[in-house]
């Protein structure tokens, strides 16, 4: 299933809403309270903040 959210900047993948990359889900999220997704909120929000492999060999 796919959302439309008017908060979504499609061109930056921004959410001006919470102003951050956008998370659907995430605190502040109009989708937080009324959505269920497959990857829970918290896990996608640990990956966005942990680099990955190939970064850290930069």
């Amino acid at each position: 299933m796919s959302f439309s959210c008017p908060h979504f900047d499609m061109d930056h993948e921004f959410c001006m809403k919470v102003r951050n990359s956008c998370v659907p889900g995430q605190p502040g999220c109009v989708l937080r309270h009324n959505s269920v997704f497959a990857v829970p909120v918290e896990e996608r929000l640990a990956e966005q903040k942990t680099p990955n492999k190939q970064e850290l060999r930069s």
